[in-house]
């Protein structure tokens, strides 16, 4: 099982609390926790990306840094771990998006893969004019097959011609291509989304309770087997996690009790623009509204004050014990983490946690970190 960290490139990182001190996003910040990550042995590390946040008290992700420029100076301050940045697809032609993936290829050594966002947060884009308007939400899928097909053919041929409701391009050249292979990524866990994953062969990362999370593992590896592609399931989790129960549960609870309304509130409307019902808009939409309040809901399934995100709760042998029962699981294949506070979380997820896991029992981080990367297998693949 391998893990990965999801970088505090937007400001706050996934807490919306105000039990954390408001934090800007910087470059200092995401290149020690993406050293300590590779210290630790951790298999890659993703970077959102946003182009307006949420504001209230904390600001929460109002400052973002870009995802492509970031990923490409982590590059050259590591060695193995595996980079994903993010494209939302409204913004970034994917001629473009080829040429800056081919780019970062080569910089970092064949260690880089694409997070692919369709985008379902209508104010960020309408501020930029690159809104596709009502239509967007049920289309845009499509619209992103459309833009995978582009992506792929110019790093395989080099040159496409491309002409569709969506994109026009006649003989468009992309060189120098990859010299390796870029596996993709994507967040949405409808049945849209997982429909797409299953086309263009891939990973999927799923935001939900362990509960829904293995039925949307299994019903995405058996759409593959239908089409013969290849996918894999890696899971979001915050991990809060000290020497105790007792510890863990009061820092959590403390979190949860300071969410910053607000902000909040502005996520849940824009959520609720999505026509899209049984996706990642339709969990924190359901998340704010548990019982009465913002800040209801079970902190381990999704509660706002973590971004709708479950989270693993416990001392480091109970979170250890969680993981490695989230690993029986043969179509999980690793998970993606946030945490309170970085660096010292990494650390101690290193040394106390994993030499804990029986899902990492004789695992080697390979050579070049990531989805790609082959490290010593688990005993759950």
């Amino acid at each position: 099982m391998k893990f990965g960290v999801f970088l505090p490139n937007g400001s706050n990182g996934y807490l919306i609390s105000k039990a954390i001190p408001p934090y800007p996003p910087t470059w200092e910040l995401n290149k020690t926790v993406t050293i300590e990550a590779e210290r630790q042995g951790l298999d890659f590390v993703l970077s959102m990306m946003k182009f307006r946040g949420f504001g209230g008290d904390t600001g929460y992700w109002d400052a973002c840094l870009e995802s492509f420029s970031l990923m490409s100076a982590l590059a050259s301050v590591t060695t193995r771990i595996g980079l994903i940045p993010t494209v939302t697809i409204l913004a970034l032609h994917p001629a473009y998006v080829a040429r800056m993936m081919a780019t970062l290829d080569d910089i970092s050594g064949g260690r880089a893969a694409l997070n692919i966002v369709t985008g379902w947060n209508k104010p960020e884009y309408e501020q930029m004019g690159l809104w596709r308007g009502e239509a967007y939400y049920t289309q845009r899928y499509e619209y992103a097959l459309d833009y995978v097909h582009i992506l792929r053919a110019l790093w395989t041929e080099g040159r496409v011609t491309h002409h569709s409701r969506f994109f026009d391009l006649e003989d468009c050249r992309c060189l120098p291509m990859p010299a390796h292979e870029i596996p993709l990524v994507s967040a949405g866990q409808s049945s849209a989304g997982r429909q797409f994953v299953a086309h263009i062969g891939g990973y999927s990362f799923a935001m939900t309770a362990p509960e829904r999370l293995h039925a949307l593992a299994a019903d995405l590896r058996q759409q593959a087997s239908a089409r013969r592609t290849q996918v894999g399931t890696y899971a979001l989790f915050h991990l809060v996690a000290e020497e105790t129960d007792e510890i863990a549960w009061h820092r959590a609870r403390a979190i949860a009790a300071a969410g910053d309304i607000e902000a909040i509130q502005n996520v849940v409307r824009s959520a609720s623009m999505d026509s899209v019902k049984d996706g990642t808009t339709e969990q924190l939409r359901d998340a704010a509204t548990t019982d009465a309040g913002l800040l209801a809901g079970d902190i381990e399934t999704a509660h706002m004050a973590f971004m709708g995100c479950p989270a693993l709760v416990g001392s480091y042998e109970t979170v250890a014990r969680k993981i490695d029962a989230l690993a029986t699981d043969p179509n999980i294949e690793g998970l993606l983490f946030s945490w309170p506070e970085w660096v010292s979380g990494i650390r101690h997820f290193g040394e106390r946690i994993i030499p804990l896991l029986a899902c990492r029992q004789g695992w080697e981080p390979a050579t070049m970190g990531g989805l790609r990367g082959s490290g010593r297998p688990s005993h759950s693949g």
